[in-house]
């Protein structure tokens, strides 16, 4: 069987930087009047709660009293860039760094969470700015911040049957556009894009294991549309939670379930947890790699938190921090790399890597 590996990553991030000073002063502080009001409701017992759920209440009570919730600044994209666009200068970098000419590519893979147009398939935007063969797949997916390992995976069983030789994966976070001033949770989000080439590698090389997990019960716990009305009836769009107790479920579970799937592909892949060296994981909020790490028996591992200064940039994060790792020399040619991401939905996955060519 052919090993397939990552062979090429690139990034893109706006110029704009949105500080914290963006949010008038009088809805930050109503914020946190909210935020000190629900300090004074009854913490819930301790008894019976797994060991991530502990985790996220003690990493969440370190950023109680911060309206922003660690972040700090944000990209935001210019209002006359598409998101295309952003994806093919992405890519263009991820192509060169494996170089590879656009017509090498035998299919594109593309997410994100706020396309230009409904009921198109963004991929064949992007593969026609790439410049890239009529013959080559586009596809446009609906992952949500787990869309990266979806791609992984998809790639590989392109690459694996022969399918295809060399499968590119774009993404692209446009979040702010739906985010007013208003919101809390609008300072919790930012632009970008990230692109990875996935092809042939040496035996040994790779991807060594794929675990993918789904669970649509908590589907409603965060979506994208028009809140109190269905969002083809017209209204702002926006992110909002449908069910609450399905957010806290969701939220509540996130590190046990970043624990127990990095276990699992771990176990797939024949690695111990001693052996990685190299973690990213999806960047929902400051702590969430910190709290992934010690869960799952990595805090050993290298790895970077971009939140602070990217904050939350959806599918965009694993890959963008693969590619920081190239890029500062944290991640090395024979390096075990793990990831962890999760997306609304739900779906969770994580993967593992020996990387290099």
């Amino acid at each position: 069987m052919t090993a397939v590996g990552i062979i090429g990553l690139g990034t893109y991030l706006p110029e704009h930087v949105r500080t914290n000073a963006w949010w008038p002063a009088d809805e930050v502080a109503r914020w946190h009047d909210r935020m000190a009001h629900r300090a004074t409701q009854p913490a819930p017992p301790s008894a019976g709660l797994t060991s991530g759920a502990r985790r996220t209440l003690a990493a969440m009570a370190r950023y109680g009293d911060d309206p922003f919730r660690g972040a700090i600044e944000r990209r935001v994209m210019d209002p006359t860039m598409t998101t295309s666009e952003m994806e093919a200068r992405a890519a263009r970098a991820a192509l060169a760094a494996a170089d590879l000419a656009p017509g090498e590519v035998d299919a594109i893979l593309a997410q994100t969470p706020v396309p230009e147009h409904l009921m198109v398939n963004g991929a064949t935007i992007t593969h026609r700015l790439l410049g890239l063969a009529p013959r080559a797949l586009a596809l446009g997916t609906e992952a949500a911040c787990n869309a990266f390992a979806v791609h992984a995976s998809l790639a590989a069983a392109l690459i694996e049957s022969g399918r295809a030789r060399y499968v590119l994966s774009v993404h692209s976070s446009a979040i702010t556009r739906v985010h007013g001033p208003v919101q809390p949770h609008s300072a919790w989000w930012g632009d970008g894009a990230a692109a990875a080439v996935f092809g042939p590698v040496a035996e040994g090389r790779g991807l060594l294991a794929a675990v993918n997990h789904a669970d649509g019960g908590r589907c409603d716990a965060l979506v994208l549309g028009t809140p109190e009305r269905a969002w083809w009836e017209g209204g702002p769009i926006t992110t909002h939670s449908l069910n609450r107790e399905h957010t806290r479920d969701m939220l509540m579970g996130m590190i046990d379930r970043g624990g127990a799937a990095i276990a699992e592909a771990l176990a797939a892949a024949g690695v111990a947890a001693a052996d990685v060296g190299y973690l990213a994981t999806h960047q929902s909020t400051p702590w969430f790699t910190d709290e992934v790490a010690a869960e799952a028996g990595l805090a050993h591992a290298r790895t970077l938190v971009t939140f602070p200064h990217l904050a939350n940039m959806n599918s965009v994060n694993v890959p963008y921090i693969l590619a920081e790792g190239v890029r500062t020399g944290a991640l090395r040619a024979g390096d075990v790399a793990v990831t962890f991401s999760g997306g609304l939905g739900e779906t969770w996955s994580s993967l593992v890597f020996r990387w290099g060519r």
